[in-house]
């Protein structure tokens, strides 16, 4: 993603991104505490 289009971004569409792609590497987000799960 270009900085102009990330540095223009609010938080809640920042977080979005951060989610998704957080997910796709394999990762699992927890949106009742907005944390990751650790790994165990």
């Amino acid at each position: 993603m270009p900085f102009d289009v990330a540095f223009s971004l609010d938080a809640t569409e920042r977080m979005a991104f951060v989610v998704a792609l957080g997910t796709l590497d394999g990762g699992e987000f927890d949106f009742g505490s907005l944390q990751w799960n650790r790994a165990r």
